[in-house]
């Protein structure tokens, strides 16, 4: 196994090579290769110094593995997205020990996500004493014209401006700070997803111009998006907003064409699980994350 730094030479082929593999790790890849290498190259990411690209042999023609390395300081660990296609996940340790050698790993704790389709992986991670610690479940739903579900149509829904991005981040890391797993975000950061043609917020307003609610629209692939982010202020909450963003949001993706919708969830967040399960969404795949103090 020969492990190296990514390069910008290399997109095409790791496109490719994600596009044809199958379910893995936390992170739902865009699968059109515009917006998959302007996502690698962000302003945002040096993925030069994060991701990692594995070849089974000495040559590097093709590539046998990818591994991308977040460092979760705010939350004191580093998030981990392995693939491994021959699925000899004893290779993980040596992956980790790469990582720790080139000071890549800058927190005490790792943590590691696998569905329930990886049974070789999971099985891996238990006898290496890596503890379960959440379940993410992950929906789908078929777009159709109609989505029977009535509504209620008192919220002025708008797309967001640029200059709603600190508006913004202070709704998002507000309404998401309890959440498991949640890095408080910069409005830097929430500024560049905005120009982002892949992505699409819409946002409420009440009459002193805060926002008070959003939904985050991104495109997957040509008829598929993820619903990224659903947040409410929280001292607005049980009054419809979240269902009517959720109603707006996906009747947009209909009128624009979309055949299917999908989206994470905590298994935990029951309140967020009944609106989804209202809506139709079924999961199709469970997500458990996994943490490691290191040695």
């Amino acid at each position: 196994m020969r492990i190296i730094n990514f390069d910008k030479s290399y997109t095409k082929n790791l496109y490719e090579f994600i596009k044809n593999s199958k379910p893995h790790g936390y992170i739902d890849w865009i699968f059109e290769y515009n917006f998959f290498k302007n996502s690698l190259n962000s302003k945002q990411n040096d993925t030069s110094k994060s991701f990692f690209l594995i070849f089974s042999g000495q040559n590097r023609k093709v590539i046998s593995g990818y591994c991308l390395i977040e460092n979760k300081l705010g939350l004191g660990y580093s998030q981990l997205n392995i693939f491994l296609e021959d699925e000899n996940y004893s290779n993980i340790t040596k992956i980790i020990n790469f990582l720790k050698k080139n000071s890549k790993i800058t927190t005490k704790k790792l943590v590691i996500a696998s569905n329930n389709d990886e049974k070789k992986l999971q099985k891996y991670l238990i006898s290496c004493n890596w503890r379960a610690v959440r379940e993410f479940h992950k929906l789908e739903k078929m777009l159709f014209d109609d989505l029977r579900i009535k509504i209620d149509n008192k919220f002025n829904i708008i797309q967001i401006e640029e200059k709603d991005s600190c508006k913004l981040t202070n709704l998002q890391n507000d309404a998401f700070k309890s959440h498991w797993g949640y890095e408080k975000n910069t409005s830097s950061e929430i500024k560049e997803e905005i120009t982002k043609k892949y992505n699409t917020i819409f946002i409420h307003k009440n009459k002193s111009h805060s926002i008070l609610g959003y939904v985050w629209i991104m495109q997957t692939q040509d008829f598929i998006s993820k619903i990224n982010m659903l947040g409410i202020d929280p001292d607005f909450t049980g009054k419809g907003l979240g269902k009517y963003l959720l109603y707006y949001a996906l009747k947009h993706q209909i009128n624009n064409g979309l055949k299917k919708v999908i989206l994470d969830v905590d298994s935990r967040n029951t309140q967020a699980c009944k609106l989804y399960e209202k809506f139709g969404f079924n999961k199709y795949l469970s997500l458990t994350w996994w943490e490691k103090e290191l040695d």
